[in-house]
């Protein structure tokens, strides 16, 4: 990890780390990166002191992991591993499994945190579907859109509480968590005009 601060660089090796994925939390204070049999979590305002490392439940490498966005939740943290994801919690320097999310039938390809409710989170998946949970409840998804092919991003919208967009082979998704259905028809990536 290498970072910036005024004019002087800090670079921190975690060769046995094997890193596939990295997240900041919304504070600027903690970087969690996934290992194959720990996640790291460096603290951003020590950069040099040794990263706490929290064991992981899962034999599969980290897919994605993501900080909780929102202030309130800022020691929250979800990583996925193969069908499920585990959701973190990170405080006065040690980390925990607080809950798992396991709705899907294949691999977990993305997943992102609601930017207007800190409880909501969204999974994408190989299976097609794409997946809303509430983490307030950790059973089963409270929605699940279903999609022709496996998705292999899904992203929530930033100014609407209700729309997220989900990525298919080169077609992205319109969809609205209060109905089932795509809303708008797919739109192929190479096929979109730019002429207004």
């Amino acid at each position: 990890m290498a970072a910036r601060w005024s004019s002087e660089n800090v670079v921190v090796e975690l060769r046995d780390a094997q890193a596939t994925a990295m997240s900041v939390d919304c504070l600027g204070q903690h970087a969690v990166l996934s290992g194959r049999r720990f996640l790291y979590v460096v603290n951003l305002e020590a950069p040099s002191e040794a990263p706490r490392k929290i064991g992981r439940p899962s034999k599969w490498d980290v897919g994605t992991v993501q900080w909780n966005p929102h202030k309130a939740e800022s020691h929250v943290f979800a990583a996925s591993s193969n069908q499920r994801v585990d959701l973190y919690t990170w405080r006065d320097g040690c980390g925990e499994v607080h809950a798992s999310l396991q709705g899907h039938t294949r691999v977990i390809s993305d997943l992102d945190w609601s930017w207007f409710d800190p409880e909501y989170l969204v999974t994408s998946s190989v299976d097609t579907y794409i997946c809303i949970w509430d983490t307030r409840d950790t059973r089963k998804p409270t929605v699940a859109l279903s999609a022709v092919a496996g998705a292999s991003q899904v992203k929530w919208n930033k100014r609407n509480q209700y729309l997220l967009a989900s990525s298919h082979d080169g077609d992205v998704r319109i969809w609205d968590k209060r109905v089932s259905t795509a809303l708008l028809p797919h739109y192929n990536l190479c096929r979109v005009s730019t002429t207004l």
